[in-house]
């Protein structure tokens, strides 16, 4: 087994183990990991690279919005999907001027995201009674596993 398969491997198991509020922080790393290679792509003049991050951190907004579950909690899930959908917008316009601030700015507001989800998770690890409302990804394994994008950019 090769160092690369045996990453894979782990990483696979972390996704298949993990609650889902991990699964959500997991994909707001990614998130954040293909926004900052599209930034750093960019600076250094590698335009279409740069696109490529771009669109594995919009697939996994897509990923995010999709696995918004209104239906447990309306108004919550109103206002987490108004932000991501802001983001993918943001997104879009970076990725279609090559505008660095908009990616910046739409990088921002994932750290807080991610902030936000981090306490969630360490709240929940030291009171694991307590029921969360968590909206739970679309597809339980959003790796390279089930022919999906790779969280790990």
């Amino acid at each position: 087994m090769t160092y690369h398969n045996a990453r894979e491997t782990y990483f696979d198991t972390q996704v298949l183990t993990a609650p889902p509020q991990k699964l959500q922080l997991m994909l707001i790393d990614g998130a954040l990991r293909y926004g900052r290679q599209a930034a750093d792509h960019w600076r250094e003049g590698r335009i279409y690279e740069g696109g490529e991050a771009l669109i594995g951190c919009q697939r996994i907004l897509t990923e995010l919005l999709r696995g918004l579950k209104p239906e447990v909690a309306p108004a919550l899930v109103e206002n987490v999907s108004n932000v991501y959908r802001y983001v993918f917008r943001t997104l879009v316009e970076a990725g279609m001027r090559r505008d660095a601030g908009k990616l910046a700015e739409a990088m921002r507001l994932l750290d807080i995201e991610r902030e936000t989800w981090r306490q969630v998770c360490e709240r929940l690890a030291t009171q694991p009674e307590t029921p969360a409302i968590v909206p739970i990804p679309h597809s339980p394994l959003c790796s390279t596993v089930s022919g999906g994008f790779a969280l790990e950019a």
